[in-house]
Formats: structure tokens, sequence, C-alpha cells
């Protein structure tokens, strides 16, 4: 059967491995969905008269509050020594009178837009505050304002405000620009400490990444250790790449796929194929049954995530046009009475994606017998051979082998006898179930 097995899968292979997937344009549309968490120091999430740096976590966003390294990082402290309208309760100070330390925070996630209600103090004048947002260590843009004395109020006040416009962005910093003071002004009397408090950061949260069999292409139907999925979403990688070695590689055009499992275990998932709008990855072995969370990274920015349900089985058959319907991705072997071996097609194809249909199998003479090669995925978790069932047009049909395609990863093998009571039946269906789980339905032409 090794022949046999090798012919089938290499013909699989031929595809590239990439399943007949469409690429889309990258872009950063995926991040179209929003958040807003507010970091206001009064609710708990640090301490009175906490000194920077320290990390501050709401509503799943982590914002790490510091000044950059050639400063003192712990030059800020949380205070509210000052009654001011715009920063009531608690608020972020800095301390170190004429030194000009600025504020710097960095977020779990990347935002797209955030809003600093701050004060400037030591000022005989209202000097301006500039913010500027980096992607890493990448200037993204920035904005300046110059605040305003309410009635009542001894510091200038606002609210400093800055929208990227669709560019994600992790890092703020946060400082009052060194700039030519104006005549009869000396910089000793220009703010040179700030006060900020109420950051409402706006999380880009990525879009959702949808994962199904390579082989069925099931919606809803759970996936399971071993199996080669398919996960669709938009931006997901910058590029196309296939796999050209086994093992099967880890990141593809810099892009990486993470199955963290019911257990808490995280693991990378091999790849086949990464595309912007297509990844076809391998489930792990040893991925826990339950609810695993998929994430992709790409150039090191988390693009898409996803929840799917892990099972110990979940039967697909690979189909000739790649789509989970009509032939099976399958060869015939037609065993005569002395052994002798004839290899026969169940599809014919065209040159045009999709173009593939049934072509009828030869059932032979009295006492030749028609052994089908299929190939999927998700059923080499089966507990034993009795669980896996077939029938074809109905008609029960023997089941030699089912398990693991030894030759290439996440890749099943399924042998079935064809039952010579369907000669001359043309096309019929091929029903397979797996320990009570069905897998697509294919079809088949028997001559």
């Amino acid at each position: 059967m090794c022949r046999i097995a090798w012919r089938g899968a290499r013909r699989l292979r031929s595809t590239s491995y990439a399943f007949m997937v469409a690429a889309l344009g990258f872009g950063l549309a995926g991040w179209a969905q929003t958040q807003t968490v507010t970091f206001d120091f009064d609710s708990g999430g640090v301490t009175f008269r906490q000194p920077t740096p320290f990390d501050y976590t709401k509503d799943g966003l982590t914002a790490h509050f510091s000044s950059p390294p050639i400063y003192d990082p712990g030059s800020f402290s949380v205070q509210n020594t000052l009654k001011l309208s715009l920063l009531p309760g608690n608020y972020l100070s800095d301390n170190r009178i004429e030194f000009r330390n600025p504020l710097e925070i960095g977020f779990s996630q990347p935002l797209s837009a955030i809003s600093v209600a701050f004060a400037t103090i030591d000022s005989h004048i209202e000097s301006p505050i500039r913010l500027t947002a980096y992607m890493d260590s990448v200037v993204v843009g920035s904005v300046r304002m110059q605040g305003v004395t309410p009635a009542g109020d001894p510091y200038p006040q606002g609210t400093l405000s800055y929208d990227s416009g669709g560019a994600p962005f992790n890092k703020v910093q946060i400082e009052i620009p060194v700039e030519t003071p104006p005549i009869a002004y000396d910089i000793r009397y220009l703010a040179t400490d700030f006060l900020v408090d109420n950051i409402r950061a706006t999380v880009m949260k990525p879009p959702g990444l949808t994962s199904v069999s390579s082989a069925s292409y099931a919606s809803g139907a759970p996936l399971a250790a071993g199996l080669i999925a398919s996960g669709f979403g938009q931006g997901l990688a910058a590029g196309t790449e296939a796999a050209a070695t086994q093992p099967l590689p880890t990141t593809l055009a810099n892009t990486t796929v993470k199955v963290r499992d019911s257990a808490g275990v995280e693991r990378q998932a091999g790849l086949f194929f990464v595309a912007p709008a297509q990844i076809n990855y391998l489930v792990s072995e040893g991925t826990a049954i339950g609810l695993a969370t998929v994430t992709v990274t790409s150039a090191g920015q988390v693009t898409a995530t996803g929840v799917v349900a892990i099972d110990r089985v979940s039967p697909g058959l690979f189909t000739a046009n790649f789509d989970g319907k009509g032939a099976p991705a399958a060869v015939a072997i037609t065993v005569a009475s002395d052994l002798t071996q004839t290899v026969q097609a169940v599809a014919r194809c065209g040159t045009a994606p999709g173009s593939c249909v049934t072509s009828p199998i030869d059932l032979g003479p009295s006492g030749a017998q028609v052994v089908l090669t299929l190939y999927g995925t998700g059923i080499r978790g089966r507990s034993s051979l009795a669980g896996v069932t077939a029938k074809i047009g109905g008609v029960d049909a023997p089941v030699q082998y089912a398990g693991a395609q030894p030759e290439f990863p996440g890749l099943d093998q399924v042998n079935v006898v064809i039952p010579r009571s369907l000669a001359g039946r043309g096309e019929v269906d091929l029903a397979l179930t797996v320990e009570g789980k069905a897998a697509n339905t294919v079809r088949l032409s028997i001559k």
C-alpha cells in the first residue's frame, strides 16, 4: 500500500499545499474593531504615591508608565496635592522641577487614538505640551496644544487628543518641548512639569480568524490534533509563501500561528501556506480537547485571533476541486485475482480551477476487487478501525485502513473496498463516518 499512498499524496502536493488559496491585498482595514479603555488613577489599578515605572492593567489592556532610558524612570508618581478642574482626584505628576522629564506610555495592544487630560505647572506663561505616537520605535504622528487656565484654577489645563487615522501605534511620549522663550522671559519660568489623568486609549482589536478543516471546509465543525486547518481573515500576512521543506516551518512570510489549548498550553503551529486572506496550518499533536485560541502574528503584531473547538476526531476528505465537494482527491486500485494492480483515476480535470468531475470507476471482471484510497485529515485520532464506517450509494463498504498517511504531515488515508453490487450505478455518494462524526460527502461514478 505504500505505492498507493505515495501516488495519491504526491498528486495532492502538486498543488503546493495551498489548497486553492486566493490571496487578497494586505492593508490596515482589518483593524476595524475598537474598544476604549480609560486609565484614571482612581480605580484601584495603582496605589497613591506609586512611582514609575509601573504597569496598569484595565479591561485586558496593559499600560506601562515610565520615562525614556536616558531619563530617571522614577520621576513620575501618583499624586493628588492639587485640585484642578480637569484632573480631579489622583493624577500622575512629574515632581522633578526644571528637568523636563518626558512620560512614556507603552501599550500591550495597538491603539488608533488616545486622549489625555493634562495640566502644565511651574509656569509664568502657558506653555505647550506635545504627544508623539510610535509603533515600536517608528514615529506614527504627533499633536501639541496649549492649555487654558480655568477660572479659579492656578494652572493651564486641557485635553490632548491624537487620532492616527487608522494606523496602529503602541507607545506614546508626552513632554513639554524645549523651545526658545519669548523676549523678556527666562526659560526657567516656562513650564517644566506636567500632570496627566483620564487617559482614554482606543484599542485596535484584530479581526476574527475563522478556522476550518482544509479538507471539508465545514463551517462550525471542530478541529482535531493533527488536522490540517485553514484560517480565513483579512490582513493576516504581508506576503504569500508556501512551505518547501519538511518538517513544516513555524514561520512563513514573517508570519506565525499559535494555538493555546484548553489546558493553557500554547504551541506554534507548523505552516503549509500563508497569504493575506488565508493561512493553512497544522494543529499540533497533543492539543487538548476543548476550546482553543488561535493567534496569527505578522511582523511582530497580532493580525487576527479566533476561538476553535478541538475534538478527538473531525473527519474531512480532500476533493479534486479542493472545495470539500464533488469527486474526492483519491485513487482507485483494481486488484485482479492474480494480485496484479491497476490504478484508475476517480476524477478528470480541465485546465481551469474547479473543473474536476467524476471519472467512471470500472469494477472489473468477477474476482477483482477495487480499493478506493481516499485522502483526508482529522481522522487519525480514532480509537479503533471499527469506529470508521463508509457507505457508497447507501451500501455498506468495508474499511480496510483509516489513519495517518506517513509521508505528509496532517494527511490521513482511508482505504475502502467498493462493493461489486454497485456496478452500473453511475454517480453515487460516499459517506464516511468516524466515531459517529460525518465527513463531507463526496461523489463517485461507478461504471
